[in-house]
């Protein structure tokens, strides 16, 4: 488990006062990522610090999951979908297996993680066999650049999308290139896949990795009605804006909570302008500035604040809260 992780009483009051009633009792995280210290062991010190998030988070077991929530949600059950750590550098094949194995022993859902170069049939073989609800494809796969300007195809190939397919599974996609979901190469290539594989629920982890309301908006115009046509995860996503324009614009049953856990256990919150997103936190990571020293005494868990704009935007809608935070994963991720 990390050291840095730790909850206050400010944190317990927060929870308390915003999130125990509007909670249901049981929750489903739908983006959070598994492994053990053997699966990471390769992945290089740089590659760990041309990433804030790897530092924040690169290592959790499922015992240390179950740890995690049950401080962050006393009196609540939270389960898991279980993603692997989707670097080129990590051991995919042992890290598939081990969440595998939550899958058999612990009653868990898991996605497969796929390398572009795995033959199709051993895809197959190994989903099947692992049972594993969904697929896992990754940029990183094709680039170790974030945002590299990398297709979709690069990194699942097309014959990976025709199994999912034929299997009716799920595809939880995260988007390459720096212009994020409204970069008009992603839309034209989702669009490609919602016409050529009708059969693939694809989810678009972190809402296209629009952090940003302005790229949402965009996303949104761009995407026009296909935009229903999609699932999107709400995972590392804290902008009140964002959530506004997707309660507002889409189907709630298409929005599915997630946390990326083991990256977001930390005390903070954001600020955003043309530039883009910053992270305000309190714990000593090295890329973080304490640019308002003074307000750090007040922050809460990023994640405590997360829900909190999701709920205030849900307002008392208890069957909406049940969709979003159980329901919609249940739907898409089908054990």
């Amino acid at each position: 488990m990390y050291a840095y992780f730790h909850k206050t009483g400010l944190d317990e009051e927060y929870y308390e006062r915003n999130l125990a009633y509007g909670l249901p009792d049981r929750i489903i995280d739908a983006h959070g990522h598994f492994n053990l210290p053997e699966h990471v062991a390769a992945v290089s010190p740089e590659t760990i610090a041309g990433d804030w998030a790897l530092e924040c988070g690169l290592l959790m077991s499922y015992e240390d999951a179950r740890h995690y929530t049950s401080v962050m949600f006393p009196g609540k059950e939270v389960d898991f979908v279980m993603l692997p750590w989707p670097l080129r550098e990590a051991d995919t094949e042992g890290n598939n297996a081990y969440v595998s194995s939550i899958i058999k022993n612990k009653g868990q859902r898991g996605l497969y993680t796929l390398r572009p170069e795995y033959p199709v049939e051993k895809v197959e073989k190994d989903y099947i066999k692992g049972g594993f609800c969904g697929f896992k494809p990754y940029p990183y796969m094709a680039s170790a650049v974030k945002g590299a300007e990398v297709s979709i195809f690069d990194f699942m190939t097309h014959d990976h999308f025709r199994l999912a397919n034929s299997l009716k599974a799920p595809v939880l996609m995260h988007l390459p290139r720096a212009g994020r979901l409204p970069d008009p190469d992603n839309i034209s290539e989702i669009r490609e896949i919602l016409d050529r594989y009708p059969d693939v629920k694809l989810v678009v982890a972190h809402f296209g990795r629009c952090f940003q309301h302005e790229h949402f908006e965009l996303a949104i115009g761009l995407l026009g009605e296909d935009v229903h046509r999609l699932w999107l995860d709400t995972a590392a996503v804290l902008n009140p804006k964002v959530y506004e324009l997707a309660f507002k614009h889409l189907d709630h049953k298409r929005i599915l909570y997630g946390t990326d856990i083991p990256i977001m256990l930390w005390h903070g919150t954001r600020e955003w302008d043309e530039y883009g997103y910053h992270n305000l936190c309190r714990e000593d990571f090295s890329w973080n500035t304490h640019k308002y020293p003074e307000d750090e005494e007040k922050y809460t868990y990023f994640i405590y604040e997360q829900i909190n704009n999701m709920l205030k935007l849900i307002g008392g809608d208890r069957e909406k809260i049940e969709d979003v935070f159980k329901r919609n994963a249940e739907s898409v991720y089908i054990r």
